[in-house]
């Protein structure tokens, strides 16, 4: 690859250019046709801080981004390196500086009010959960379709002091600057949540939401939001809550999730993830999407799972469920005109001699699997609209709620060293087979009978119990073999280190219908002794 990364004072012109010329060099880089080539350099003691704790603070480095004809041949000249704030990002895709690290910039974190075309922070993905590496990008391109608030994307080739990290998702940051761009501007207080594994509008589950814009210390709009989800004399589902929710808008969001097969989003299999809640001046509040890499593929789920409590209760709802398959029809028709399968085909050819310049250890994937994942994307597209046809025609019906999960079971203990031992083997409804605790990460194989959601999530036991110590969620495509990558948050993983700690460690398998099987353990990590 040409380098191109002569340092020109191109940044230094933009921070001086017309706001529209500005405009149309973001809309350049965020647009899915575009392959940037974006250069980090990492002194030696930032490198080390990151290696030695992956969940930390951010990292003092460079950023500098050129832009290409697509090309790897046709890299143009670089902006003025600029310092800005590093560090790494994923759960179930996580990988490490010595893999396909994805990352996190935030360019005002070491220079005071300093941004990069009006943006304040840049995301890419590493696309490690998806070896078709268009997902995200064709799912975010239908939400902003369908009228929903959803990040912009491109593509970008990382390196990291002068070493090749591989083709990128360049995603947006949801943050202040996106949502004043998608409003036209608004005046505070509001707040955007981001919602991860199991929160929900719910009072017990409110401690589980990231404040990422706005006042962490008033979160009344959120609980004003729970209040109305739980209120003992409720009413019509609409009516009350439409003083503090958007529902024509979050019923858009869930169709988009459930033709999309989002299955790890607000509305998918066996509880919410990936998603915003954003609260507009008026104290209304919208839903947004995040974490889209596992859409598009099979199994073709249906389009009325359990999802989180609003989407349960709206489809509880006549007038709202009403209005959550008029969204459903509404998406069928804006999907058709997008021309996605075209699409799909130009992503994948754009990409391809970037991919084929990825190299051992970062090379996920080979050649043969990405062009079977474009493939199966491709397919999926052409058969969504049948499957839509189908589910209607049957009469929507909500997805029977889950028994309670069984108490834990009082499993024998982990040998002392997790690292290089495996755990004991467990068996019920579903098969555990050679979990193991890998820096910092716990991976298990899980036997399954059928295609379906897996979800696994290890929460301390004792003085801090509930605790969340990690969670990760896979599809299963089909009865067999399934590996899940639970990431152990830095707490805990500190925590190992000082001694040992307690985990009741819970997977779950969701087919979609009838109710879940669960498997739960109590499990006991320590530190290394030799």
């Amino acid at each position: 690859m040409k380098s191109g990364l002569a340092s020109l004072s191109v940044a230094a012109l933009l921070a001086v250019a017309a706001p529209s010329a500005e405009a149309e060099t973001v809309e350049h880089m965020y647009s899915p046709q575009t392959v940037d080539v974006i250069e980090l350099t990492l002194p030696p003691a930032s490198k080390a801080a990151l290696e030695e704790d992956p969940e930390g603070d951010y990292v003092e480095g460079t950023f500098a981004l050129a832009e290409t004809d697509g090309s790897p041949d046709g890299v143009g000249p670089a902006s003025t390196p600029l310092t800005v704030g590093i560090r790494l990002k994923g759960d179930g895709s996580f990988q490490g500086l010595d893999g396909k690290a994805a990352f996190k910039l935030k360019f005002n974190e070491f220079v005071k009010k300093q941004a990069f075309l009006g943006l304040k922070k840049m995301t890419l993905n590493n696309m490690a959960q998806d070896p078709s590496m268009i997902h995200e990008a064709l799912a975010y391109e239908v939400f902003r379709a369908a009228g929903i608030v959803a990040p912009r994307t491109g593509f970008a080739s990382v390196r990291v002091n002068g070493e090749d990290y591989g083709i990128h998702l360049n995603l947006e940051a949801m943050d202040v600057v996106a949502l004043e761009r998608h409003h036209g501007g608004f005046e505070d207080p509001q707040h955007l949540y981001e919602g991860n594994y199991l929160a929900d509008a719910l009072q017990p589950s409110l401690g589980k939401f990231e404040v990422d814009e706005g006042d962490d210390e008033d979160l009344s709009d959120l609980e004003a939001l729970a209040a109305a989800v739980e209120a003992e004399d409720p009413g019509p589902f609409l009516e009350r809550m439409a003083p503090v929710a958007d529902l024509d808008q979050m019923t858009r969001m869930w169709a988009v999730e459930n033709y999309l097969a989002h299955w790890d989003g607000y509305a998918g299999l066996g509880g919410p993830n990936n998603f915003y809640l954003h609260s507009r001046p008026d104290g209304v509040f919208e839903m947004l999407p995040w974490g889209t890499d596992q859409t598009w593929e099979e199994p073709q789920l249906g389009f009325g799972h359990r999802g989180g409590v609003l989407f349960k209760r709206c489809l509880a709802d006549q007038a709202c469920l009403e209005l959550y398959l008029a969204a459903l029809k509404g998406v069928e028709a804006t999907v058709a005109g997008l021309g996605l399968d075209g699409r799909a085909t130009a992503m994948a050819e754009l990409l391809r001699p970037w991919q084929q310049l990825e190299a051992e250890p970062r090379k996920l994937y080979g050649d043969e699997e990405i062009a079977a994942e474009v493939e199966a994307t491709r397919a999926f597209i052409s058969g969504r609209p049948a499957s839509l046809a189908e589910w209607l025609e049957d009469g929507p019906q909500p997805e029977p709620e889950p028994e309670p999960e069984p108490a834990p079971l009082p499993d024998p203990a982990l040998p002392r060293d997790p690292v290089v031992g495996p755990l004991p083997r467990f068996t019920g409804p579903i098969e555990i087979d050679r979990s193991r605790i890998s820096r910092g990460v716990m991976i298990s194989r899980v036997d399954v009978p059928a295609a379906g959601g897996v979800t696994q999530v290890a929460s301390r036991v004792g003085k801090k119990e509930g605790a969340i110590a990690c969670s990760a969620r896979q599809v299963a495509t089909g009865a067999g073999e399934v590996t899940i990558r639970c990431r152990l948050s830095g707490a805990v993983r500190r925590r190992i280190a000082a001694g040992r700690l307690r985990l009741s460690v819970s997977t779950r398998f969701d087919a979609g219908k009838g109710t879940p099987e669960t498997l739960t353990r109590i499990v006991i990590l320590a530190r290394e002794t030799g």
